[in-house]
Parts: C-alpha cells; structure tokens; sequence
C-alpha cells in the first residue's frame, strides 16, 4: 500500500479547508481578533511551508524549505497556489512510499531528533488538520459560517 493511500483523508480535508477560504476577501483573510498571533491567511501559508519542510528538508534532505511571507503570497490565490505546489510535491513523495517504509528514521536538521516516517507523516496530516479547525473558528468569529465537517 502506498504512503498516499494510508492517508487519503488528507485530500478530503485540504479541499474542504480550500472550498471554505477561497471565497474570502482579503480582509477576511488577514482579519487577527484582539490579542490573536495568527489571520487566516497567516495559517494557510504555515500549512503551506510546514508540509514542504517536513516531506522534503526532513524525509528527502533537500533544501526546498522557504519561509513563506506575506510579501511572497499576499492573497488567497497566490496563497492556495502556494498550498497546491508544496501539497503536489508532499503526494508525490507519499506516493512513491509505502507503508514498508513507515518505520525508516529521519534526523530533524539541527537537531538530535529522530522521528520515524510514520510520526513524520502523522504529525504532517495532524498539523494540517488542527490548523484547519483554527481556521474555521477564525471564520466564525468573523460571522463567516464555516463548512459542517
């Protein structure tokens, strides 16, 4: 079985996180509530960069990572383009994994870390999907409804 298919629901949740956000003004998207670290569009690009750097400066040893500013990705298409070019490249390396290759170890740069593919893939999957619910209730707080997933 391929890395891919074990985490198909990954492809479910992005789209409905992408569905959800695409509508959004810019305004919306860069809308903090008092006190608040992170807009909306703040968490799409960390989702965006967190996936690149985990499946390819962790898994492949490549130095693709890039911190992705607001300067870089402004608005919600150059955001999701963003979004669709690192999550491309993430399925393609699942893709060419299986579960076989679950229990192979990485070192986290910098530091003495060893995680396994699986926590590598889990954490990845979790991350996206933690971030998605915070998008949501930024969303509500607006008094955007947010899809019922």
């Amino acid at each position: 079985m391929k890395l891919s298919e074990l985490f198909s629901d990954w492809e479910r949740i992005r789209k409905e996180m992408v569905n959800a956000v695409r509508p959004l003004t810019k305004a919306q998207l860069d809308w903090k509530p008092e006190g608040g670290l992170n807009s909306i569009a703040d968490l799409l690009r960390h989702i965006s960069e967190a996936e690149l750097w985990w499946f390819g400066n962790v898994i492949l040893s490549k130095k693709n990572y890039r911190n992705l500013t607001a300067e870089m990705a402004p608005d919600i298409d150059s955001i999701l383009t963003e979004l669709e070019r690192n999550h491309e490249y993430v399925t393609e390396v699942m893709h060419s994994m299986t579960i076989e290759n679950l229990d192979g170890k990485y070192r986290r740069p910098k530091s003495d870390e060893v995680l396994s593919l699986k926590d590598i893939a889990f954490h990845t999957f979790e991350h996206e999907a933690r971030h998605r619910g915070q998008i949501f209730m930024l969303m509500r707080l607006q008094g955007i409804a947010p899809p019922n997933v």
